[in-house]
């Protein structure tokens, strides 16, 4: 393990009468994804905050860590109590480093990451059976030994965009939706399934309340999921207590290919996508350039402001203050996925410019780092400019909101069209397999860290 700087921390006189207690740390900093020491000096019982019982001048690892971190002490013994702190940054390298590629190669997959810095890439598309578009297999990447493992089967074929993965705040997840393969119904049955991280088993709950798939499902601060788009005004809303779905008010707009976003008072802020069935052609579809969000607690749905440009299979990021960053999309025409950029901020319930991406791209991925920082990767390459539909995108770039700038980030190589990428609970990125221009699933893997 690589150490950065020297020691830290403090030592601080206790309450009056006491002995001096004192934290420090082997490292100021440590990059993320690792651990560093604790040293802590005192008279009496002694406990860090999130570690537990210490004895005096004995170290002790931290927990790995995905971010800047205070540790604090407190210390009890006759004369009192007292407490001190030390903190330890954890540094990103903004670096993408490539692993070994995973025994299976998938794609039109899914993913989910899952406690200990553990993910699940899941369904689609696979080497192991190249001529089903869906599949069952799943298979598991350990952060401890960088390597992927075989999974559980899923209940059910799952295949991406008819299947979608909801995080639960217990670390495991819903998988709502199917496959081309378990289809049921003049559209095919919208199955839910809940996985529980803990026992590794998956539970099926209730059918989403409306019959249509290809719908986008979103993760409530109740525990629950939203269900929308797929060109239908339809809803359906999850109830964690009773496992159901329910269907609710419809959205103001039909439109699929958009992005749903959970804020930080428990709104939902849907933006853009493809729109349809509108009067007086419903048959005609466009790009939208409306936003609108849905409130849990009346179940209703009401304008937010529109965006600069209209666009769809565009990236959303939830930033630290609250905000919404918006980056990239197809739009309508022959014109290149929009390079302009925009921030929603619900206190206002308006958009504003955030700069432009340095290259244009569609169907990426927009991850909150745990630095505060947005890493955008993947995605392809639009067709007008690579002369193919299905050429994935190697440049990635980085959003900080600290200065509203936009830099170059490191080059993913080799890059792969939907590719899935996951943020692990350490902090790194995990990107994984896709499918090359003639469509071939593929096993490569990187992390970003």
């Amino acid at each position: 393990m690589m150490l950065l700087g020297g020691c830290s921390g403090s030592g601080e006189p206790g309450a009056p009468g006491t002995s001096p207690i004192q934290l420090t740390a082997a490292a100021d900093a440590v990059f993320v994804g690792e651990r560093t020491q604790l040293v802590a000096v005192f008279d009496g019982s002694g406990s860090i905050e999130g570690i537990g019982p210490v004895q005096s001048g004995v170290p002790v690892d931290t927990p790995i860590l995905s971010r800047t971190t205070r540790f604090t002490l407190r210390v009890s013994n006759a004369s009192g109590e007292a407490e001190t702190s030390a903190t330890v940054e954890a540094r990103y390298r903004n670096r993408i480093r490539v692993l070994d590629p995973a025994p299976i190669a998938q794609t039109a997959h899914l993913a989910a990451a899952l406690p200990g810095g553990r993910a699940m890439v899941m369904g689609g598309n696979t080497s192991a059976s190249v001529n089903v578009p869906d599949s069952t297999l799943t298979q598991i990447f350990d952060a401890a030994t960088e390597r992927f493992t075989p999974g559980p089967d899923l209940p059910f074929t799952a295949e991406a965009p008819r299947t979608s993965v909801v995080a639960l705040g217990s670390g495991g997840f819903l998988l709502v939706g199917t496959g081309t393969n378990a289809g049921a119904g003049p559209h095919g049955l919208v199955i839910t399934e809940k996985f529980d991280a803990a026992a590794g088993t998956f539970t099926r709950v209730g059918d989403a309340a409306t019959d249509i798939p290809l719908r986008m499902a979103t993760a409530l601060s109740d525990g629950g999921a939203l269900l929308s788009g797929g060109f239908t005004d339809a809803v359906d809303r999850y109830d964690p207590t009773t496992g159901q779905w329910r269907a609710i008010r419809p959205i103001r707009q039909v439109r699929a290919l958009h992005s749903a976003t959970l804020l930080r008072d428990g709104r939902v802020l849907i933006a853009g996508g493809l729109g349809c069935c509108n009067p007086p052609d419903p048959s005609q579809v466009s790009y939208l350039d409306t936003a609108e969000i849905y409130d849990p607690a009346t179940d209703a749905f009401t304008p937010a402001g529109s965006m600069s440009a209209a666009r769809g299979a565009h990236a959303a990021a939830l930033l630290a203050d609250g905000r919404v960053l918006i980056s990239g999309g197809t739009t309508d025409g022959a014109a290149p996925p929009p390079l302009d950029t925009e921030i929603f901020d619900p206190a206002s319930g308006r958009f504003s410019s955030a700069g432009k991406l340095q290259a244009p791209r569609d169907s990426h991925a927009a991850v909150t780092l745990a630095d505060g920082r947005v890493l955008v990767i993947g995605g392809r390459v639009p067709s007008e400019i690579s002369g193919s539909p299905g050429v994935g995108l190697g440049s990635t770039e980085i959003f900080d909101p600290q200065t509203g700038l936009w830099s170059a980030g490191p080059t993913l190589a080799p890059a792969f069209y939907a590719a899935t990428v996951t943020l692990l609970s350490n902090g790194k990125v995990l990107v994984f397999g896709g499918q090359d221009a003639a469509g071939f699933p593929q096993s490569a893997a990187a992390l970003f860290e």
